[in-house]
């Protein structure tokens, strides 16, 4: 994963730090924090890529599946309030996140209460988003030709 986060370091030093601070902050144990790094930095990388602030992430990531940049499945994946990254980010940020549960239809329903549900999110979901995000901004074509 670090060699991704050095291709997203190439397009933009400030998200290559966002996304090796959300990796120092998993290393020590703090993965709700990283998680919410981690999160931050793929909206801003998806606005970055598009060159629009003024729209919210779902606008964003329909935008980049639309230009191709974010295929169906990654679109889903990111996109989907009840099983996608959405929904996750959705229930961190909107809602008191220790009144729901992680429901994966291969293990039981894990606590949002729970510091090991955030070690498992970030081990079971950063490797990916940081792969689509290095796809996203690899398709944005923001490396000059020499």
């Amino acid at each position: 994963m670090s060699g991704l986060i050095d291709e997203v370091w190439q397009y933009s030093h400030y998200y290559g730090d966002m996304l090796f601070t959300s990796l120092r902050l998993h290393d020590n144990e703090e993965d709700y924090a990283a998680i919410l790094v981690l999160f931050n930095a793929m909206e801003l990388i998806c606005k970055s890529v598009r060159e629009n602030y003024n729209q919210n992430f779902l606008e964003d990531l329909y935008e980049l599946k639309r230009k191709n940049m974010l295929s169906e499945e990654d679109y889903e994946f990111l996109a989907s309030k009840e099983s996608g990254i959405r929904g996750i980010r959705n229930i961190m940020t909107h809602r008191n996140a220790y009144q729901y549960c992680l429901e994966d239809p291969d293990v039981k329903a894990l606590s949002f209460a729970e510091p090991g549900t955030w070690t498992i999110i970030f081990e079971s979901y950063a490797p990916r988003i940081v792969q689509i995000l290095y796809e996203i901004i690899n398709k944005s074509h923001w490396k000059t030709e020499e």
